[in-house]
């Protein structure tokens, strides 16, 4: 019976969560990280070594106050990416020389490119999972019910699936709540609980097995 109650209190709580995740998301826009926004990407291409501080120290310099986040293009450490939140013609010309002449580039129209990124769409960071996953979902529910047979099949595969949306709801809902940015590490954050959950419920439903042939034998 206590097992029950706490149980009754955990689901509670995280509905608690859901809710106010939903009332924030109606509120609020998700909040996004810089790659995931609208912003500008510079690529430059210098063909030759660079310092990758000192490159941080010309965007400061240059965009001040913008949001900037950098990526490396190329495995010979001669090409990297710039992403700024927002970048004006005369930010962009001031980078360019500063560039040229750290570099001592002949010419830096086609070594520097900036590219327009546009706002991305939760629907369009999950949809290249979504099918995987239903397929690992179903195989694994499946299994679940074979093998735990002797529990209820309807209860094994309904509280394995009720714990997986559950979790994955309260996830979403502390992301939407913290106003956590979602970025690159939410999507694995999200798949990294999903293996754990089913992992939990696994082990769970193992020590039931136990305890039953226990009892069956006595």
């Amino acid at each position: 019976m206590e097992k029950i109650k706490n149980s009754k209190i955990i689901y509670l709580i995280a509905i608690i969560i859901i809710v106010l995740g939903i009332i924030v998301t109606c509120i609020w826009k998700t909040n996004f990280s810089l790659e995931y926004k609208t912003h500008t990407r510079i690529d430059v291409y210098l063909g030759k070594d660079y310092n990758l501080e000192d490159i941080k120290q010309m965007t400061k310099e240059v965009f001040l106050k913008e949001k900037v986040s950098y990526q490396e293009i190329e495995t010979f450490h001669d090409s990297f990416s710039i992403h700024v939140s927002t970048v004006n013609e005369e930010q962009l010309a001031t980078f360019k020389e500063k560039v040229k002449g750290k570099y001592e580039l002949e010419e830096v129209e086609n070594s520097i490119v900036t590219t327009i990124v546009p706002h991305y769409r939760i629907r369009d960071i999950i949809k290249p999972y979504i099918i995987p996953m239903l397929i690992a979902t179903v195989i694994i529910a499946v299994y679940a019910g074979i093998r735990y047979l002797s529990l209820g099949v309807y209860k094994v595969i309904g509280v394995l699936l009720l714990r997986i949306i559950v979790s994955e709801a309260v996830l979403a809902s502390i992301i939407e709540i913290v106003r956590i940015p979602v970025g690159v590490c939410t999507i694995p954050v999200a798949i990294l609980l999903y293996i754990v959950v089913i992992t939990l419920t696994m082990v769970g439903y193992e020590k039931q097995i136990s305890r039953k042939e226990k009892q069956e034998k006595k």
